[in-house]
C-alpha cells in the first residue's frame, strides 16, 4: 500500500468513527444487536436467537463480531465499529485495486471518492451485514486481478478465503456476485468459452477454493443444521431461491420498486455519481481505443452491470442491495478525473454538476418546513428545518466550484474541493440522522417504559409484517417481549412447532392487560387515532413517533 493511500485513509478515517455510538440502533440494526446480545447471554454461539427462539435468517458473522465486542464492553451501539472497519477496509482495497488497474493516482482518487459518497458513509455506520459483503466482494476482485497478473496459489487461497468469510456474512451472495462479475469480465474478453471453462476454473484454483469454502463456512452450517431441524431447507431454498423471486415464507419482506431501486443507486453515490454519465462515456471510449486499459474498464463495467442487473431482476430487491457496485463506480470516476488523456468533452463533466448546483439553489427558494413535509411528513418538527438552507448553500457552492474548475481543466483541484465539501456535508447527514432517532430507533420508547414501570413489566409488541422488528426494543429493554403474530404469518421451517412459544395468544394478552402494568408497542399505525383499535381497553397513548405508538394499560 502506497504512502499516499495510507495518508488518504488517515484523513478519511474520522468520518467512519466520529459519533459512532449515536443515534440508537434502528429497526434493522436491532435485528443484529439483539441476537448478538442473546448469543452472549445464552452462551450458544451456533444458534442466533430473537426473543429466545432461533433466528436463522442470516449467517452468524455479524452476530459473532458484535457478541465478541459485547464481552468486553457490554451491549453498546459501538458495535457499529465492525461495519465502520469494513467500510474503511473497502476504501483501502478500492484504492489498492485502482492502483493496480490505472495507477496510484487513480487509486487514491477512487478511495477518497468512495469514502465521501453519501450512501457509502451512511451504510458504514449501520450495524448490518451489508458492508462486510461489500468488503468481501471488493477484496475478492482485488485478489482476482492479482491472480491474473501472475499471482500464485497463495493469491488464490486469499481469493477463496475472502469468499468463504463472505459466506459467513451474507450466504451464497458472497459466491454468486464475484463469480458473476468474473464470468462476465472473461466472457467480454473472449477468454471464457464453453470449451475453456475447465481451464479457467483451474486457473482460479477451484479445487483449492472448494476445500477452503468447506473448511471456513461448512462447520457452522453443519452444526446449525444438526441443532435446528428445517434449517438447511429454509437457508438454501427459502432464504436464497424463494427470496430472490419474492416467494419466501413468511411473507415479511416489502420489496422496493424497480424504479426506486435504480434511482437510489446513483443517489447513494452522490455527489460523485453526477459524474457517472461522463464516466460511462470515458469507459466506452477507453475500451474501444486503449487496448492496454480495456481489460480494466471491462472488469469495472461488468462489476456494475452484474450487481445492479442481478438485483434489478429480483422481485425481492431492496434499494441498498446495489451497495456492492459503489466501489466500481468510484474507481471509474476516479480514473476519469485523473486521466490526462480524458476522452470526454467538458459538457459531460460540467453539465450534471451545474444542474445539481442549480437544483440546490432552487431548493433554497422553498420554505424549509414545506420542503421537508413534501419529502416526508413525519420528518417535520424534528429540527431539520434549520439544516436545509445551510446544506443547500454548501452543496451549491461545492458543485458549482467543481464545475468551474473542471471547465478550466483543473480536475485535481476540483476533486479536492469536492472531497472537502462533501466531508462537511456528511457531518450534516450525521446530525440529521441523530435528530430523527425517534422515527427509526426503539430506544426512546424503551426509555419511556423504563421511566414509567418497574423492571419486568409486560410489553406487547405488534409488527405489521416483520416480527423481528422487535429486536431493537428488546435490546434496549433487556427483557423478552410478548410478541403478537403478524397477520397471516407462516413460521419458517426451523421454527416449526415453536410459534406458540414465540407469540402470545389473544386470550393471554387480554388477561395480562386487565391486570395492568403492561405496555403495547406498534409500528405502522396510521392515521393518528387508529391506535385506539389496536390494544384492549382501557389504555392511554403515551407517545407517538411517526407511525409508531406506545400505549399503556389503565
Amino acid at each position: 500500500m502506497s504512502r499516499r493511500l495510507v495518508a488518504a485513509l488517515v484523513v478519511v478515517a474520522p468520518l467512519f468513527f466520529w459519533r459512532l455510538g449515536r443515534p440508537g440502533f434502528s429497526d434493522t440494526e436491532g435485528m443484529f444487536a439483539e441476537p448478538a446480545r442473546e448469543m452472549l447471554a445464552s452462551g450458544d454461539w451456533v444458534t442466533p436467537r430473537m426473543n429466545g427462539e432461533p433466528f436463522l435468517t442470516k449467517p452468524p458473522l455479524m452476530y459473532w463480531l458484535s457478541a465478541a465486542l459485547f464481552t468486553l464492553t457490554g451491549p453498546t451501539e459501538h458495535a457499529r465499529l465492525w461495519p465502520a472497519l469494513a467500510g474503511l477496509g473497502t476504501v483501502a482495497v478500492t484504492g489498492a485495486l485502482g492502483a493496480l488497474l490505472f495507477g496510484e493516482g487513480a487509486g487514491v482518487a477512487a478511495a477518497l471518492l468512495l469514502a465521501t459518497s453519501v450512501g457509502f458513509f451512511v451504510e458504514s455506520r449501520l450495524l448490518r451485514a451489508d458492508m462486510v459483503l461489500v468488503l468481501a466482494i471488493t477484496l475478492a476482485l482485488y485478489w482476482y486481478v492479482r491472480l491474473r497478473r501472475g499471482g500464485g496459489v497463495f493469491t488464490a487461497v486469499a481469493l477463496w478465503a475472502t469468499i468463504g468469510l463472505g459466506m459467513l456474512d451474507k450466504g451464497l451472495l458472497a459466491v454468486v456476485l464475484p463469480a458473476g462479475i468474473i464470468a462476465a469480465t472473461e466472457a467480454g474478453e473472449g477468454v471464457l468459452r464453453p470449451r475453456t471453462l475447465i481451464a479457467r476454473l483451474r486457473a482460479l484454483h477451484a479445487p483449492v477454493g472448494i476445500a477452503l469454502l468447506t473448511v471456513l463456512a461448512g462447520p457452522w452450517h453443519a452444526l446449525a443444521a444438526l441443532r435446528n431441524p428445517g434449517f438447511l431447507w429454509d437457508y438454501v431454498v427459502n432464504q436464497h431461491v424463494l427470496f430472490f423471486f419474492d416467494q419466501k415464507l413468511p411473507r415479511d419482506s416489502l420489496p422496493d420498486s424497480l424504479g426506486f431501486f435504480l434511482a437510489m443507486f446513483p443517489a447513494r453515490g452522490l455527489p460523485w455519481s453526477l459524474l457517472l454519465p461522463a464516466a460511462g462515456v470515458w469507459t466506452y471510449r477507453t475500451a474501444r481505443d486503449d487496448p492496454a486499459r480495456a481489460p480494466a474498464v471491462g472488469l469495472l463495467a461488468a462489476w456494475v452491470t452484474v450487481v445492479v442487473g442481478f438485483f434489478a431482476l429480483a422481485p425481492s430487491r431492496l434499494e441498498h442491495y446495489s451497495l456492492p457496485a459503489l466501489p466500481a463506480t468510484a474507481l471509474l470516476v476516479g480514473a476519469l478525473l485523473v486521466d490526462a488523456r480524458s476522452r470526454v468533452s467538458l459538457g459531460w463533466l460540467v453539465g450534471p454538476l451545474g444542474a445539481g448546483a442549480a437544483l440546490a439553489l432552487g431548493v433554497l427558494l422553498l420554505p424549509p418546513g414545506r420542503l421537508i413535509a413534501w419529502i416526508e411528513p413525519t420528518f417535520t418538527g424534528l429540527g431539520l428545518d434549520a439544516l436545509v438552507r445551510p446544506t443547500g448553500l454548501l452543496l451549491a457552492a461545492v458543485l458549482s466550484g467543481m464545475a468551474l474548475l473542471l471547465a478550466t481543466q483543473r480536475a485535481r483541484l476540483a476533486m479536492g474541493i469536492g472531497i472537502a465539501g462533501t466531508a462537511v456535508l456528511l457531518v450534516v447527514v450525521q446530525v440529521a440522522h441523530e435528530r430523527v432517532e425517534a422515527l427509526f430507533s426503539w430506544r426512546p420508547f424503551a426509555q419511556m417504559i423504563h421511566d414509567r414501570a418497574p423492571d419486568g413489566a409486560r410489553v406487547f409488541f405488534r409488527a405489521s409484517d416483520e416480527y423481528q422488528l422487535c429486536g431493537g426494543l428488546e435490546y434496549y429493554l433487556r427483557q423478552p417481549l410478548d410478541l403478537l403474530a403478524p397477520p397471516g404469518w407462516v413460521p419458517p421451517t426451523f421454527l416449526a412447532g415453536r410459534a406458540e412459544r414465540l407469540f402470545t395468544s389473544p386470550a393471554e394478552v387480554g388477561r395480562i392487560w386487565r391486570e395492568g402494568a403492561a405496555f403495547w408497542v406498534s409500528d405502522d399505525v396510521a392515521p393518528p387515532g387508529a391506535e385506539g383499535k389496536l390494544a384492549p381497553a382501557p389504555h392511554a397513548l403515551v407517545a407517538r413517533a411517526g407511525s409508531r405508538v406506545l400505549l399503556q394499560a389503565q
